[in-house]
């Protein structure tokens, strides 16, 4: 057995440098400042100088190019930081998985829009309610084209809440609410007429068009069409690949753009949307929340995920348009 580890280790690369010089490198690039990669890691300047120094000694390149009180990556450096920054947030999240205690830890996965829109306003409720679990959020990259049995993005969950048709391979789902999808805009895009609108006065508008592919189409020419309304021609267009911002853009009265429940249902509820079109199709798919096979008996995930149906469900309707 001892021979065979030695014939393993000759194997291995010869030049394998330290964390700490990793660490150290990644967050100078990410800063472009000594000063506060060293705040970050709870170092001092020299030190950090010391572990890049190790590290450009290791390689024999320079990372850096120091000019004028600038600091700047080199091209050898970009591209050696561009390969190591995925290892190095893998094995600080493969280290928090095995340090954590699963019994007062929560690893909770969600939509960047969902969360922003839904979750983080109201997550203080779940924390206040169980102030000795350690809730840890991370949001999901819609772009992110890992697997999704489980691996991929969703790999070290406790729990998530995803978008989809309810089906999610490795995993339990329950649905949040339904969704359901109509036009919404700011309220000057109204210009005091009375509600609700015809859809023919679409033609008059700029729409915005959602590109994420977190959806799996475009809605509008569904809608037009059961709006009796199909063919429209808008106005106007403008693409967006983020559901959050296209509906940032529809608040500031930038366009109309397609709303989703819950997404869109404080805004509405503050008045910053108005939903002046009383048409609305019911999505085939929505908002879940998921849990890993043999997952869904631990304390934690199940204090979680009952509190997010609580929560956020939904009644099944239109906001009435507002007069």
């Amino acid at each position: 057995m001892w021979l065979a580890l030695c014939r393993e280790r000759r194997r291995m690369p010869g030049r394998l440098p330290s964390i700490a010089c990793l660490r150290a490198a990644e967050a100078v690039a990410r800063h472009c400042s000594f000063g506060r990669a060293a705040v970050e890691l709870n170092l001092t300047q020299t030190a950090i100088s010391h572990q890049i120094r190790k590290l450009e000694t290791l390689l024999g390149m320079p990372l850096f190019v120091r000019k004028g009180g600038t600091i700047r990556l080199t091209p050898s450096g970009e591209q050696y930081l561009a390969d190591i920054r995925p290892m190095i947030v893998g094995i600080a999240h493969a280290t928090d998985r095995v340090a954590r205690s699963a019994a007062d830890t929560l690893i909770v996965g969600c939509p960047g829009t969902f969360m922003l829109k839904c979750l983080a306003p109201r997550i203080d409720g779940f924390l206040r309610r169980h102030a000795g679990l350690d809730v840890r959020l991370r949001t999901l990259n819609p772009y992110d084209q890992g697997d999704r049995d489980g691996s991929g993005p969703f790999k070290g969950l406790d729990v998530a809440i995803r978008y989809g048709l309810g089906t999610f391979a490795g995993h339990d789902a329950d649905r949040i609410s339904y969704e359901r999808i109509f036009p919404v805009c700011s309220e000057a895009q109204v210009d005091g007429r009375s509600l609700p609108l015809d859809p023919a006065e679409l033609a008059r508008h700029r729409v915005i068009r959602t590109t994420t592919p977190l959806l799996l189409r475009d809605d509008w020419p569904l809608w037009l069409e059961t709006a009796g309304v199909p063919g429209l021609v808008f106005a106007d267009e403008v693409a967006c690949d983020l559901l959050y911002s296209c509906f940032e853009m529809a608040a500031n009265g930038i366009g109309v753009v397609m709303g989703r429940t819950p997404v869109v249902s404080d805004d509405l509820a503050r008045g910053r949307l108005v939903a002046p079109w009383a048409h609305s199709l019911r999505s085939a798919s929505g908002y879940f929340v998921t849990v890993p096979h043999g997952r869904g008996a631990d304390e934690a995930v199940r204090l979680f995920r009952d509190w997010v149906l609580e929560t956020f469900a939904e009644p099944d309707r239109l906001p009435t348009p507002v007069a």
